[in-house]
């Protein structure tokens, strides 16, 4: 096997006008040798050859690599992977997202003061980094370019459609905003009604609507997302459904794009004994599927905030302490879900036996297996870890797909990948 590495540069990146929490530092992704995290792969083969040739624009760089066989850490399915310039730690541990358009992805790394967005193409190949605000909202928008939501000049916060180069961008609106209120999630409902929930309000930026959370859920709610973890959100043309919880309790509402709450339900005991900690919950069909607890359950909330118990999954399975924390996508209406798994062995080992990173295209009717399971990376990591560690997934149109996730050294790494190699049926 060998495996391409071209070393270069971000070139140096202007400053919005409109954004005062985008960060004036030029960021240089750097380059070095690969090393494959976790364990037993082959070492890369760098090359020193840095002249342009007419692939450049899609050619891996800046410790991007190709992977050109199975003999790796990455697994067959996966077609090109980047280590990312970020290093989680026990003091700060990273929290990774991935965002996708049709042609390229971006990795955001949330930080205690800044946003820090790097983005790629499909084949590994850097385009461009920024620093923007520490609760700015980075997402796929359209085909082509991705939605920036941060505080502009005035402190208002200001949505912007942002190309996948992190300058050539199209302020869409603004909406008033308090200096003391953090965005905790944002969702496109339309391309005229974007939603952020924030500590202190529901906001409709495309509309300029404000509503305090005292307004929307009560009084005696008003300050539910201070301590709240979000564990997602789902969308139509006109309202939008939010949950979220802390401790053992979940709790659900659809609000309209005006901010009026159309439903809620609130279940103190959902999450029994793991509480919220690793909860997770992702769009799909008419509503969220939410996975949380080990062996990971499933559970289908619909708009009507009807919850549907799938079932556990026991194919994936994780060190019986340890409830991990699943990234789950929609792949050509397929579910699909990654998370850190003994699979394919069984662990009695009292948490030493290492995890790796596996995909499991769901079956909704008979859950327990996986219709097909696609080994994605080693880690090196143990069954004490897995909580912590972030594992962050996107789908592209076309059915590939793109997850971030962080390797016992505390390195992190995004990887393109496919379900072509997954072994199919339990």
């Amino acid at each position: 096997m060998r495996a391409r590495l071209r070393a270069g540069s971000v070139a140096a990146l202007l400053l919005f006008a409109v954004c005062a929490s985008c960060s004036r530092r030029n960021l240089n992704v750097g380059s070095g040798s690969f090393v494959f995290d976790g364990g037993s792969g082959g070492k890369a083969d760098a090359s020193s050859d840095t002249s342009p040739s007419p692939s450049d624009a899609m050619a891996p760089a800046d410790g991007a690599v190709i992977i050109g066989g199975s003999d790796a850490a990455e697994s067959a399915c996966v077609t090109a992977a980047v280590q990312l310039p970020w290093t989680s730690t026990a003091a700060a541990a990273l929290q990774l997202d991935v965002a996708t358009t049709a042609t390229a992805v971006a990795v955001i790394n949330r930080q205690a003061k800044q946003t820090d967005v790097r983005t790629y193409t499909r084949a590994g190949g850097v385009i461009s980094g920024f620093q923007f605000g520490a609760d700015s909202q980075f997402l796929p928008y359209s085909d082509t370019r991705f939605l920036l939501v941060a505080r502009g000049t005035t402190g208002d916060f200001v949505a912007t459609a942002i190309d996948p180069d992190l300058h050539t961008s199209t302020r869409l609106f603004t909406a008033t905003a308090n200096a003391t209120e953090h965005m905790l999630g944002a969702i496109a409902l339309s391309s005229t009604a974007i939603v952020l929930v924030t500590d202190e309000h529901f906001v409709n930026v495309a509309t300029g609507t404000i509503v305090p959370w005292s307004t929307v859920l009560g009084a005696a709610d008003g300050g539910a997302f201070t301590s709240s973890r979000i564990f997602g959100m789902a969308a139509q043309p006109d309202r939008v459904l939010l949950a979220w919880g802390v401790g053992t309790t979940l709790r659900l509402a659809v609000i309209d794009a005006a901010g009026s709450l159309l439903t809620r339900a609130d279940d103190s005991a959902f999450f029994g004994s793991f509480s919220t900690g690793a909860a997770t919950a992702a769009p799909f069909g008419d509503g969220l599927l939410m996975f949380d607890g080990n062996p990971v359950r499933i559970t289908q909330i619909g708009f009507d905030l009807a919850r549907v118990a799938i079932g556990q999954n026991t194919q994936l399975r994780t060190f019986y302490r340890a409830a991990p924390r699943v990234a789950a996508i929609a792949l050509q209406g397929r579910p699909v879900a990654f998370w850190l798994t003994v699979f394919p062995a069984t662990d009695n080992s009292q948490g030493s036996t290492i995890h790796q990173l596996y995909g499991c295209e769901l079956d909704l009717a008979a859950p327990a297996g996986c219709l097909g399971t696609a080994p994605i990376a080693a880690t090196g990591l143990d069954g004490y870890a897995v909580p912590q560690q972030p594992v962050a997934a996107a789908a592209f149109p076309d059915g590939t797909f793109a997850i971030a996730n962080t390797d016992a050294a505390g390195a992190s790494w995004l990887r393109l990948a496919n379900l072509g190699c997954a072994l199919r049926g339990p």
